[in-house]
């Protein structure tokens, strides 16, 4: 997910657009006559092709499901897909399908934070080595999403919490002034569109890039959160990195418990398999370990986070394998 800056797409992504391949609503078994604690207040909810048709009564069961396991919020990693490189063609959830979506929330008392557009552009503009390539993209980019907001509809349901930026911003690729200048101007018009409108601070996620480099993530939010309001989501970074990484995320963290900045945790509930390729697309997962993700949520509760998020119930909990069986086990019948 990580390890490439050249990616189109992070690998996470890719991996739960190749595990969403399986019928999720099948997985899901029956539900249990009793609500658990909760444990993730939220979870990441990663909409593909494969969700446009989904009928109003399979939303409604997925949500069944996420309250049942204790979320009371769905992030919304993104609404739709546009650019260069969308396998198919832009695409995007159609009104009645988010409609649908929200009512279904509605039903379950979850909140949604709803994820912008995303723009297939982001990985190529930042590697490339034309420098009027990354302007010109957050100039493109800052327009449609401004757009989106001004003319969007769903900051009126009860059910809408913010927007998310779909982007996860790392050190890796933001040691240069000139390039945290540009990445602090687009995400201060980006929050800015959305406060004027009443709709709130926009969430973007953020992680710790384990590629050699003289950028330091703690400076670069350091930098951002001084000029704009954005509620920083940290990614835990174990099921790629392993849980070494939480020594890169660990320092940024203090600095939003010592500003009192709002700020949430991921806890990724998946485990990255090696593989002898180096081909973006040949990277696979499988659903992490209790014991691990148990740990994770532990670490996770101390920081002082405002909420734990999964990433991701589904398809991670609700996949058929024994990895994912567990999880779901622990989480419907006790967490300890």
């Amino acid at each position: 997910m990580r390890n490439s800056p050249q990616a189109p797409c992070s690998q996470r992504r890719l991996l739960l657009r190749l595990a969403i391949c399986a019928p999720v609503l099948a997985l899901l078994g029956p539900l249990a006559g009793c609500s658990p604690k909760p444990e993730f207040r939220s979870t990441f909810l990663q909409l593909w092709k494969s969700h446009l048709d989904l009928p109003p009564e399979a939303w409604r069961q997925r949500m069944a499901f996420l309250k049942q396991v204790g979320c009371s919020e769905i992030v919304l990693q993104w609404v739709g897909q546009t650019g260069t490189g969308v396998e198919g063609g832009d695409w995007m959830l159609s009104d009645a399908s988010m409609q649908a979506l929200l009512d279904a929330c509605a039903e379950y008392g979850l909140q949604v934070r709803v994820g912008l557009p995303y723009d297939n552009g982001w990985w190529a503009a930042i590697a490339s080595e034309d420098e009027q390539a990354l302007p010109t993209w957050f100039n493109q980019s800052l327009q449609a999403a401004s757009a989106f907001m001004r003319d969007s509809t769903w900051p009126m349901h009860p059910q809408f919490s913010g927007w998310y930026i779909p982007y996860e911003i790392e050190q890796y690729n933001w040691v240069s002034p000139v390039r945290q200048a540009l990445l602090g101007d687009w995400l201060t018009a980006l929050s800015q569109v959305s406060q004027k409108a009443n709709q709130g601070v926009p969430s973007i996620s953020t992680y710790f890039s384990v590629l050699q480099t003289q950028g330091s993530l703690l400076q670069l939010w350091q930098s951002l959160l001084k000029r704009t309001q954005l509620r920083v989501m940290v990614q835990d970074g174990v099921g790629v990195a392993g849980w070494d990484n939480l020594d890169g995320v660990d320092p940024l963290i203090a600095y939003l418990r010592e500003q009192h900045l709002p700020f949430d945790v991921i806890v990724e509930l998946f485990e990255q398999l090696p593989s002898e390729s180096t081909k973006f697309s040949e990277f696979t997962a499988r659903s992490a370990d209790y014991s691990r993700v148990k740990r994770q949520y532990a670490w996770a509760k101390g920081t002082g986070a405002q909420s734990i998020v999964a990433f991701a119930i589904e398809p991670w909990v609700t996949a058929d394998d024994e990895y994912a069986k567990t999880l779901k086990d622990k989480l419907l019948n006790g967490w300890f």
